[in-house]
């Protein structure tokens, strides 16, 4: 019988992908990547307003990155194909419509922080650690670490980090902004982290979309490119249904009610 390597939970907010892997600590095989691509393909053809909430079993890993024992079962060829997949798969959760949150109930090194680094946000059980310890191997972060981890946390932190392997914990992944919330652990992390998601996506999807595109167009330093990126969005999400009706939400003291959600 074949080993069922993740569980996809339908909900009335959100899709949740759950790797089911702890004995192997959750790693990352092809099947896996499979159905983290069923999710996304299946929330890029959704016009509502849910998310994706990532995660895994049990309290040791949330991920502890690729397979090595799959690894060695495969050609070459399949090895660099997995890995473009990977990679490509990230990329395309770190820019997909919707948003993504991360709920790391155990370490993440490797690939799996790279996987919660491909979501927009991340949420931490409070013994998580995290790490991207690929240089003790003599190898690199191989599904776009050496680019989302800079992104998220500065080249200084995130250099000092790959370079040196090192893992790091709760508290500081979330002061250098690795992660975004640390769980209060009063309720689920998964039921926590949807109600982190809520919370973004209870609002306008055309002013979502428009601040992560700003964002995105943004640079360490204030420049004329992001200026004029922010102007253009300024005008076409003031234009839109959904902020007529939130400002006369504010006028009328109501909560409003979208129309893009």
């Amino acid at each position: 019988m074949a080993e069922t390597v993740y569980e996809i939970e339908d909900r009335a907010e959100c899709l949740i992908f759950k790797i089911t892997r702890p004995q192997r600590l959750n790693a990352i095989t092809v099947d896996v990547l499979d159905g983290l691509e069923q999710c996304i393909e299946s929330l890029d053809q959704q016009s509502d307003n849910r998310g994706l909430i990532v995660t895994a079993e049990g309290e040791r890993a949330f991920c502890a990155g690729t397979d090595l024992f799959e690894r060695e079962s495969l050609t070459q060829e399949q090895a660099r194909a997995k890995t473009d997949r990977a990679r490509n798969l990230f990329v395309r959760l770190h820019q997909a419509p919707f948003i993504s949150i991360a709920a790391l109930n155990g370490l993440a090194f490797g690939g799996g922080l790279e996987l919660a680094l491909a979501c927009c946000f991340r949420i931490a059980a409070a013994h998580v650690e995290c790490s991207l310890p690929e240089v003790k191997l003599g190898l690199i972060p191989a599904y776009a670490g050496t680019q989302l981890l800079p992104a998220v946390v500065g080249p200084s932190r995130a250099l000092e980090m790959m370079l040196t392997g090192r893992p790091v914990a709760t508290v500081e992944a979330l002061q250098m902004g690795l992660i975004n919330r640390i769980a209060t652990g009063d309720n689920p992390l998964v039921d926590e982290a949807a109600e982190y998601l809520s919370s973004v996506t209870q609002h306008s999807k055309i002013a979502i979309n428009a601040i992560r595109e700003c964002a995105a167009a943004a640079a360490p330093q204030l420049s004329d490119h992001g200026l004029k990126v922010e102007g253009e969005y300024v005008v076409k999400v003031a234009q839109s249904e959904d902020a007529k009706e939130g400002v006369a939400a504010f006028r009328e003291k109501r909560t409003p009610v979208f129309k893009h959600r």
